[in-house]
């Protein structure tokens, strides 16, 4: 493959998966695209990673991929909801190791304490377990797996509307269930 091969080539070549083609889009985006992460992240290796799972997505949807709309855009828009969704499973992560924590705290202070988080615990995963399979799983992907709406939607197969709908009724349930 010549170096000075047209972009528009390259691309068209990429989408019949020319992994060469896809090799030259990476050597040439590369750079740029690790640099505009590092300006958010300010870490090389969350930068990397957000950067090779970005390609990565790409890859895996080439055949999706509509050649009028301009490559550079369309794999900056995917890397900033990489990063987008790395930095909510981080805030999910730390919301969950922070309760989690103040839960050992609790328990670890007084016998009461430890009571109280063992029987809330043993509620909330009662909820839980009462759920139907689907909005369990649903629940369970989102708020602990740290997974966003849309990719539970592709895992699953079912529209964006169908998981807002299983996580609207979740909540509710676990709300209405923790007011008894």
């Amino acid at each position: 493959m010549n170096s000075q091969e047209p972009e528009t080539l390259l691309i068209k070549n990429f989408k019949k998966g020319d992994a060469k083609a896809f090799e030259r889009l990476f050597n040439i985006y590369h750079k740029r695209l690790y640099a505009f992460i590092f300006s958010f992240t300010k870490s090389k290796d969350d930068s990397e990673e957000i950067v090779q799972i970005s390609f990565i997505k790409i890859w895996e949807n080439r055949a999706s991929y509509k050649e009028k709309y301009p490559f550079e855009s369309y794999l900056f828009k995917i890397a900033k909801n990489t990063f987008l969704n790395h930095i909510r499973k981080q805030i999910n992560r730390h919301i969950f190791e922070k309760h989690f924590k103040l839960f050992a705290e609790i328990s670890s202070n007084t016998t009461d304490g430890y009571i109280l988080f063992k029987e809330t615990q043993t509620i909330i995963d009662h909820i839980i377990n009462s759920m139907p399979p689907r909005r369990r799983e649903i629940f369970i992907m989102q708020k602990m797996e740290g997974l966003s709406r849309k990719e539970i939607s592709k895992k699953l197969n079912l529209s964006v509307a169908t998981i807002d709908s299983h996580l609207m009724k979740a909540n509710k349930q676990i709300t209405d269930r923790l007011k008894k």
